[in-house]
């Protein structure tokens, strides 16, 4: 059963985190404790407006913490009785409502970026709840999902969103699993700074052994492109320099029937597409995908498994033509039948 983390706890945390970053600073003389307390109020009063309404019943009791140790910062900083009232007032009632706007203004943007990144990436499926599972005061958020591909073949994916410094969630990391019979068959962690524009089906592909034709950026900072598979050793990218065009290698086998364009555009995608290989008249079904690796196109029967365009040529020319079947129509005719 998973646990679910107690934000207050974690607000506690995140400053702790946040005063070691500052270490180095405190010790060259740079800041002071008074500094450091008014940034640890200012930081507690947020995390305090932000789960005022919201709190668990289980996180009741550290809220009554929360504000105790409130209360003493600010008795710390503001001895002036008057002067810490008016400072509460205007927190409760100015600075308080105006940072809860701020923030659910860029709540609201960040959940949206980040839901039309879930579409184009294959898993809209997820964007719906998004809300539910990225909790504000968590720093790291990892969401299961899963997809059927076969009664016995899934794939089961691990999206892993973390806070930038600006405080909005950026999913940073896209696990992948194959599996089948309950056994898993390949696996790999995408980490999306390497693979701009990642897709679910640019996954499946990948996983099932297949190559595709990944964005990347260069040395120099240009964008460009390169194919990439999963072998054995891991992540395998071929060298930008000796290419593998799939438009010539389509070009080559013209007995290869579909739509070229949309065919390259799914070849260069990892997919594997059924289509038709034609000879002498006649059609048979076939599945084809790219292979940089020899430079050329797989070919599958449609068994899905390998076969060369010599055997689809001798198929072909094994197969008797088709003979038309002549159609016997049957009425009556000046009482005759015809």
């Amino acid at each position: 059963m998973k646990v679910i983390p107690n934000r207050v706890l974690g607000a506690f945390k995140t400053w702790d985190d946040r005063k070691k970053e500052m270490e180095p600073m405190l010790k060259s003389g740079t800041g002071d404790d008074r500094i450091l307390d008014k940034l640890q109020l200012d930081h507690l009063r947020k995390a305090g407006h932000r789960m005022k309404q919201t709190a668990r019943p289980d996180e009741q009791p550290f809220m009554v913490l929360l504000n105790n140790h409130i209360g003493k910062l600010e008795k710390q900083l503001y001895p002036n009785v008057l002067l810490r009232l008016f400072l509460r007032l205007k927190d409760r009632f100015v600075d308080g409502p105006a940072y809860l706007k701020q923030h659910r203004e860029q709540r609201t943007a960040n959940m949206e970026s980040l839901k039309e990144q879930l579409k184009a990436s294959g898993l809209g499926s997820m964007a719906g709840r998004l809300e539910n599972h990225l909790d504000a005061d968590q720093k790291s958020v990892s969401l299961p999902m899963n997809c059927q591909l076969e009664k016995d073949k899934r794939l089961h994916f691990d999206l892993h969103f973390e806070k930038d410094q600006f405080g909005n969630f950026q999913m940073t990391r896209l696990d992948g699993s194959l599996i089948q019979n309950n056994t898993v068959i390949k696996s790999h962690e995408f980490k999306l700074n390497d693979w701009p524009n990642l897709k679910a089906n640019q996954i499946w592909s990948l996983l099932e052994g297949r190559a595709m034709k990944q964005q990347y950026i260069d040395v120099s900072g240009h964008e460009s492109h390169r194919w990439v598979e999963l072998g054995t050793k891991g992540v395998q990218h071929y060298d930008p320099k000796h290419p593998f065009d799939v438009k010539t290698a389509l070009a080559a086998m013209p007995s290869i029937t579909r739509n070229k364009d949309e065919l390259i555009r799914y070849l260069e995608n990892g997919q594997q597409i059924s289509t038709h290989w034609k000879q002498n008249g006649q059609f048979q079904s076939i599945f084809v995908q790219a292979d940089p690796a020899n430079k050329n196109i797989k070919l599958f029967d449609a068994k899905q498994k390998p076969v060369t365009a010599e055997q689809l040529i001798q198929k072909a020319a094994l197969k008797k033509p088709e003979v038309p079947v002549q159609k016997i129509r049957k009425g009556i005719k000046n009482g005759q039948h015809i």
